[in-house]
């Protein structure tokens, strides 16, 4: 490990930085001390910080009214082989080891939502204990919610608590919406809204009738996952529809194709801000 953080403040060095920027490595600071609280807010505003080659992060924690980029919903023990490892393994070695540790239901019961959400800009980041606090003895994994979008220009954050956001609108950057077929969050005009459920077709070879087919099975599929979404019966909502995400190329014979769930308005065309999810927004 020692030898990998020397290689990686090396190539930092040579590219520029100081020896004063080292110390936002995610890595960390000071004694190399994690913190392990549930709730606790994170700054990883580098993408060194965020990558899964570097899954500790010692530096201390933020308050999380001040810009963060991820938020602990959980904290799991390390058992079995991989706590039995007297040093420290290696990053990749950690990655593959412990890469169910973290569950994505968890983080988003913790953001606040449901299994019928469908989320964008959201990530599970793990934080391992860091080399020193391994050879103290200390087993257990850091689950965080690590927010996006992440590009080569920096990464994304917010200056509020992430947990229950998804019960506010400051959650509809999360949600997936479109508009004129594009990916949008649902806090941007937006002509649909997705239900995190899918629909497996088994199809043959394509007919004149195939896809008049799957739009009535994918609209009675997609009926009782648009009620739990919304929160009450589609009869209380008038102006909303569902919309059939049919795969928009013909399938090759014998393939498997997703159907996805959306709504939309019933009159079509109509733009919007904000969730559908019950308690959030409704349509204009």
């Amino acid at each position: 490990m020692r030898r990998l953080l020397a290689a990686f403040a090396l190539v930092l060095l040579t590219s520029g930085c100081s020896a004063a920027q080292l110390r936002n490595v995610g890595m960390g600071i000071g004694d190399f001390t994690t913190t392990w609280t549930i709730g606790s807010c994170h700054r990883l505003d580098q993408l060194e910080q965020t990558d899964p080659m570097f899954p500790s992060d010692t530096s201390p924690a933020v308050p999380c009214d001040s810009p963060h980029e991820s938020e602990t919903y959980a904290v799991v023990p390390i058992t079995g082989a991989v706590a039995a490892q007297r040093e420290r393994p290696s990053p990749l070695w950690l990655q593959q080891a412990l890469k169910d540790a973290c569950g994505w239901d968890a983080m988003v019961g913790y953001l606040g939502g449901q299994p019928v959400d469908a989320l964008r800009n959201v990530g599970i980041l793990q934080i391992a204990p860091s080399e020193p606090e391994w050879a103290r003895g200390v087993r257990t994994v850091r689950c965080d919610v690590l927010i996006g979008p992440r590009d080569s220009a920096g990464v994304a954050s917010v200056a509020r608590p992430l947990h229950e956001i998804l019960a506010a609108s400051a959650g509809d950057r999360f949600r997936v919406c479109r508009v004129d077929g594009q990916e949008t969050g649902c806090d941007q005009p937006h002509d649909a809204e997705l239900i995190n459920v899918w629909m497996k077709f088994h199809v043959g070879k394509p007919t004149k009738s195939t896809k008049a087919q799957q739009t009535a099975t994918l609209l009675a599929f997609c009926r009782p996952s648009a009620v739990r979404y919304l929160g009450v019966p589609l009869a209380a909502r008038p102006k909303v529809s569902i919309i059939p995400g049919l795969p928009q190329q013909a399938p090759s014979p014998n393939s498997t194709v997703l159907g996805q769930c959306w709504l939309g308005d019933t009159s079509h065309g109509r733009l919007w801000v904000g969730s559908l999810r019950s308690g959030v927004r409704r349509l204009p």
